[in-house]
């Protein structure tokens, strides 16, 4: 990890404004999919706390699994939900995104309303979206995601 930090730290410039490139156009197809910024940080944590539970799952061995693999895990766990304790929050959202918890609950109220979550006090907030969500998210979103990364991570290895 160390040696990796050194590294960024010795050709900061030539990869930084790479970053905040893959960044910038990340946040801007998000903000365009959740209708805001706010929306698209509350979902950003939502799905990280979706793929957690996820590969919190004892029926799951998620190392060294392919995409194809986690699609179809993430497609199923989306539709039929999750048995576990782990509760999402407003308050960790809150936390997490530095956002009010009020923002934090008309985001949510919004993308339920938007068919991309599903909110209860017994459960918290779950990623339940719309098979058209769903299939928007993975098909077209994360696979532009996959795409820039990669492209990232090929500007870090020729500067090595």
């Amino acid at each position: 990890m160390e040696q990796m930090e050194n590294f960024i730290k010795v050709n900061f410039l030539p990869i930084w404004h790479h970053f905040l490139f893959f960044e910038i156009n990340r946040s801007r197809a998000g903000l365009k999919m959740a209708g805001s910024a706010n929306g698209f940080l509350v979902l950003q944590v939502i799905c990280w706390h979706h793929i957690l539970v996820l590969m919190g799952s004892s029926q799951i061995n998620y190392k060294g699994m392919f995409r194809d693999e986690a699609v179809e895990l993430w497609n199923k766990f989306g539709k039929i939900g999750f048995d576990t304790n782990t509760v999402l929050t407003y308050t960790l959202v809150s936390e997490l995104t530095g956002l009010s918890i009020e923002t934090v609950r008309r985001q949510v109220m919004k993308l339920q309303n938007n068919n991309w979550v599903q909110y209860s006090k017994r459960k918290g907030i779950i990623f339940q979206p719309s098979e058209e969500n769903d299939k928007f998210l993975v098909d077209h979103f994360n696979a532009k995601e996959i795409e820039a990364f990669g492209h990232l991570l090929d500007i870090i290895e020729q500067k090595k």
